[in-house]
C-alpha cells in the first residue's frame, strides 16, 4: 500500500497531540491505533501483524522514539517508521535516519500537509524495497536451483560426474581426518551398446533411468551416494564402509538391477540387463589422492568384465 487505507500505529506521550494526528489520519482514510510510549508501541507491534506504518514522537519517557527504532531494527522489523519531533537540530534528524527511521518531520504549522506527503513517500519507498527484496530472494532461489541442476545428470536425475568428484574429495578428507574406511563402487551395465543397437536409444535411456533408480534405492545409510559417472557407468561413494560391507551393497545393487527384469536378449551373459561392479576400499592416506581409489575400483570393474561380466570383484590389496 502506498498511501490510502493504512493501519498506522501513532506513538506520542501527549494525548492532545495523539488526538489531533489521529483525526488527521482518519480524515485521510487511515486507521490509527495509538500508544503512549515506545514500550507500549513495541508490545502492540509484537501482537499485531497488520500494522503498515509507525509514526512516533522522538522524545518520550522510558523508551523514546530513537530507542523504539533501534529495537525494531534489531528484530529485523522492516515496518516503516516516521519520526515526529519539535527539535529542529539537523543532527537529531541524521541520528534518527541512521538508526533506521524512514522519514523525519518537525511538529510545526506545516504538519497537517507534511504528514500525508511523508506517508506517501515512505510507503512508496517501502513498496519498492519489498519488491527488491522479493526479486533478490527469487534470484537466490533460482541460483540455488541452477546450481542443483548443474550437479544432476539430466537423463537419470541422479548426481552427475561433477558432483561425484566433489563428494569423493570431501569424503576422502573425512576419511583422512577420522581414519575410517572409504569404499567406492564402479558399476557398468553389461553389453549396453548391444542393448541400444537391439532396442533403440529411447529404450536405452529408459534403461539407464531405471537402473539409476534401482542403484539409488539400495543405499540406505546417510552419506552413501550414487552418481552417473558417464555413459552406462555409475559410481557409488560409501563412507565408513569396509570392502566386505561394500561388496554386500554391490551384490544388492546387482540383484536390484536384475530384478527390474529389463529384457536384453542380445546380452552375452543373461536375457535380462545385468551389472558388473568393481569395489575399491581404503583408509585415506595423506600421500595418496582420491584418483587412486577410482583407479582401484575401476581396475576391479575391468576384471569383473574380463572374467565374464554379471559379477562383483573387489580390488586386491598390494
Amino acid at each position: 500500500m502506498t498511501g490510502k487505507g493504512l493501519k498506522i500505529l501513532l506513538v506520542d506521550d501527549e494525548p492532545f497531540i495523539r488526538d489531533i494526528i489521529q483525526e488527521m489520519l482518519a480524515a485521510d482514510g487511515h486507521t490509527a491505533e495509538t500508544a503512549a510510549d515506545g514500550r507500549e508501541a513495541l508490545g502492540k507491534i509484537a501482537s499485531a501483524t497488520d500494522i503498515d506504518l509507525v509514526i512516533s514522537d522522538m522524545e518520550m519517557p522510558e523508551v523514546d522514539g530513537m530507542e523504539l527504532i533501534r529495537r525494531l531494527r534489531e528484530k529485523d522489523e522492516t515496518i516503516p517508521v516516521i519520526i515526529l519531533t519539535g527539535n529542529d537540530e539537523i543532527k537529531v534528524a541524521v541520528e534518527a535516519m541512521k538508526a533506521g527511521a524512514d522519514d523525519y518531520l518537525l511538529k510545526d504549522e506545516n504538519i497537517q500537509d507534511a504528514i500525508p506527503m511523508a506517508i506517501h513517500r515512505v510507503m512508496e519507498k517501502h513498496r519498492l524495497a519489498e519488491k527488491n527484496r522479493q526479486l533478490m530472494a527469487d534470484l537466490a532461489r533460482k541460483n540455488r536451483e541452477l546450481e542443483r541442476l548443474s550437479l544432476l545428470d539430466g537423463l537419470t536425475d541422479i548426481p552427475n560426474r561433477r558432483y561425484f568428484d566433489r563428494v569423493l574429495a570431501k569424503e576422502w578428507m573425512r576419511s583422512l581426518e577420522s581414519g575410517t574406511p572409504l569404499s567406492l563402487l564402479m558399476a557398468d551395465i553389461d553389453c549396453f551398446k548391444r542393448f541400444n543397437d537391439a532396442y533403440g536409444h529411447p529404450e536405452g535411456d529408459e534403461c539407464l533411468r531405471r537402473v539409476a533408480g534401482a542403484l539409488h534405492g539400495v543405499l540406505k545409510k546417510p552419506g552413501d551416494f550414487v552418481a552417473r559417472y558417464g555413459g552406462e557407468e555409475f559410481a557409488a561413494v560409501l563412507p565408513e564402509t569396509t570392502a566386505a560391507d561394500a561388496k554386500v551393497i554391490a551384490e544388492a545393487m546387482r540383484d536390484g538391477v536384475r530384478a527390474l527384469n529389463i529384457r536384453h536378449t542380445d546380452s552375452e551373459v543373461d536375457d535380462r540387463v545385468t551389472l558388473s561392479i568393481g569395489v575399491g576400499a581404503v583408509v585415506a592416506d595423506a600421500a595418496a589422492e582420491p584418483g587412486e581409489l577410482i583407479a582401484m575400483a575401476d581396475g576391479a570393474l575391468y576384471r569383473a568384465k574380463r572374467e565374464g561380466r554379471n559379477r562383483t570383484i573387489a580390488a586386491q590389496k598390494d
